[in-house]
């Protein structure tokens, strides 16, 4: 079995803060601590810590919530209890961040090892962000040791740093090295953070990275930042988003049916947008991000109520044809993002982007050519798909002869 040690016991630089406890997104840092060791299989979540506060309260209640065992330790004789010799423990660093993306990378790592960077002489002030290993490497913040190494620090001085004593005992034991790219922590994606300003950076910046080319542009306006933090801070904005992503599409059906189609692609619009921000907004934390029915329900209810819409704008004689338009643009659009080939992603998100194609048979309505646009648009999903799965070449071509 695979237990994970966690530490909320290291403090802000000149402050009382807790370094786990600082806040990130709408949850803490820590919590990317509980989810990095879910990932990673760990089945018992040990935290160190020296007292017992209301971040420490938070913080098992999201654990329990990811549906961990969380207990409360203060040495290493309260960890070894607690483990069989057969276990292995996953060390995490105090003041971690990782990405998501890295966190998966580190998750799947089996076995015991030691994670390290091997900077050379560049990044001075980076590096000393990281505890030191040797000469050349410096700990990237995991490891993974076996629990019957642990009896030889049971006796380590109380004001000793448990978590860099497992450390020293890893590297003494000769544990697999993990060298990671140095370029992880240079762009920020793997760090030590010390104050709140710094998570608050790596925040935003993780917003920006999962929005796109054109989203990392608004992310990074002021006036969108602001947005952000306020939306982090207010604790009915998820549920409010959520609720809207949903009942949106579902009110959208009714007035379709009163014959307000206007009206209903804007709420189709809207919805759509709300989903969008609740995702990249609320998606950082395991329990607090959607469940994949939940995106199902909101795409079956945009589905419906577009198909809807498009049949009651057009001519009786025409409804078979706009069923079957609207019925059909779904199904192209999920067809072209589960392949990949020479289509530039850009190109087939907004050509299959429910967001766009309201807005667009929205402006189509008062001219009477919703119809034509949603055939027109089906003529473009149905020609890159075309490009996309188009055969390339299987081998280069017959060599030239040697003169």
């Amino acid at each position: 079995m695979r237990a994970a040690l966690i530490s909320l016991i290291e403090t802000v630089p000149g402050g009382t803060a807790l370094r786990g406890g600082l806040p990130l997104a709408n949850g803490q840092l820590a919590m990317l601590h509980v989810d990095l060791a879910r990932q990673a299989g760990a089945g018992e979540i040990l935290c160190l810590v020296s007292s017992v506060g209301e971040r420490v309260r938070q913080l098992e209640a999201y654990a329990a919530s990811c549906g961990a065992d969380f207990h409360l330790v203060r040495s290493v004789a309260d960890i070894s209890v607690r483990l069989a010799s057969d276990d292995e423990l996953l060390i995490i660093a105090d003041g971690l961040y990782v990405t998501p993306d890295d966190t998966a990378m580190l998750a799947r790592e089996i076995g015991t090892f030691v994670a390290s960077f091997a900077p050379g002489d560049s990044a001075r002030t980076l590096i000393e962000r990281f505890e030191r290993i040797d000469i050349n490497h410096i700990w990237a913040g995991l490891a993974c040791i076996r629990a019957r190494d642990l009896i030889e620090a049971r006796d380590l001085p109380e004001d000793w740093s448990v978590q860099s004593a497992l450390l020293r005992l890893a590297v003494q034991r000769g544990y697999r090295r993990q060298v990671l790219p140095f370029a992880l922590a240079e762009a920020g994606r793997i760090a030590i953070v010390r104050d709140a300003g710094e998570a608050d950076a790596l925040a935003m910046q993780e917003l920006a990275g999962s929005s796109g080319a054109l989203g990392t542009r608004l992310v990074r306006l002021p006036l969108a930042k602001a947005m952000a933090r306020k939306a982090w801070a207010a604790p009915w904005t998820n549920p409010a988003l959520r609720i809207c992503a949903l009942a949106l599409p579902v009110g959208a059906i009714g007035l379709a049916f009163a014959d307000w189609s206007m009206a209903a692609l804007a709420a189709l619009a809207i919805g759509r947008l709300a989903g969008h921000a609740a995702n990249r907004l609320f998606g950082r934390f395991a329990p607090r991000a959607r469940h994949g029915s939940e995106q199902t329900a909101r795409n079956l209810a945009f589905a419906l109520a577009f198909a809807l819409i498009t049949v009651l704008t057009v001519a009786a004689s025409d409804r078979l044809a706009g069923l079957f338009a609207a019925a059909l643009l779904p199904a192209l659009a999920l067809l072209l993002r589960r392949f990949d080939g020479q289509v530039p992603k850009i190109w087939a998100r907004l050509a299959g982007s429910p967001s766009l194609l309201a807005i667009v048979a929205f402006m189509a309505i008062p001219f009477g050519a919703m119809l034509p646009v949603v055939m027109v648009w089906n003529l473009v999903l149905v020609g890159l798909l075309l490009w996309q799965t188009r055969p390339g070449p299987v081998a280069a071509g017959p060599a030239r002869p040697h003169i």
